[in-house]
């Protein structure tokens, strides 16, 4: 009987595989320009703005890749994770997609504080970011931006985006966030009117 036993653990311990798991990063897709610096200060006296932490709906503040099933139910991998915070991984590609495309401005990403003080803070609440493979990518933030020593609302926006997701990988899906994200940086360099 123990022989048997010991059989049957080993071949349950050879059917089961350890699958690696694979993390992923989001990541700007142009090369914001090199301030210039003369004594510590911008040679190029544009404004700056300080870009926010981007907030996130609480369930998605965890390393696993969420998602949703056609029947609106959440989904999280241990298999496929992002590699930092999700949140600091979008603030910065957004700061560098920002970057290229308004030159009138000088943008960095949170934490700026070795900047000194910046001249506007952009403010992005993410209220809905819904990833369902296979399907489409559902995106809609609010946003602000702030004068940062007055602390008043120069704008406020809503934008809503989505992307279409050919398949079930993983892959897809990071690479149709990006995808938004650069969408995003277009539409709000759109708005910028102060």
């Amino acid at each position: 009987m123990k022989k048997l036993v010991l059989v049957g653990l080993l071949m349950l311990q050879g059917c089961a595989t350890v699958v690696p798991t694979q993390f992923y990063s989001l990541e700007s897709k142009q090369s914001p320009p090199t301030p210039l610096q003369k004594g510590g200060l911008f040679a190029d006296k544009k404004p700056l703005i300080g870009v926010a932490q981007i907030s996130l709906p609480s369930a998605l503040e965890r390393k696993q890749i969420v998602t949703r099933d056609p029947n609106g139910a959440l989904n999280l991998e241990e298999q496929h994770q992002w590699a930092a915070l999700l949140k600091q991984n979008m603030t910065e590609v957004l700061a560098k997609n920002l970057a290229t495309q308004q030159p009138a401005f000088w943008f960095k990403a949170y934490p700026w504080s070795l900047l000194g003080m910046v001249d506007y803070r952009l403010v992005i609440d993410v209220t809905q970011l819904d990833i369902v493979l296979g399907n489409a990518i559902h995106f809609s933030v609010d946003w602000t931006i702030l004068n940062e020593k007055t602390h008043a609302v120069l704008q406020h926006g809503t934008i809503d985006l989505s992307q279409p997701l050919a398949d079930e990988h993983y892959a897809t899906a990071v690479t149709g966030l990006n995808q938004l994200l650069a969408q995003l940086s277009v539409k709000l360099n759109a708005e910028f009117s102060f």
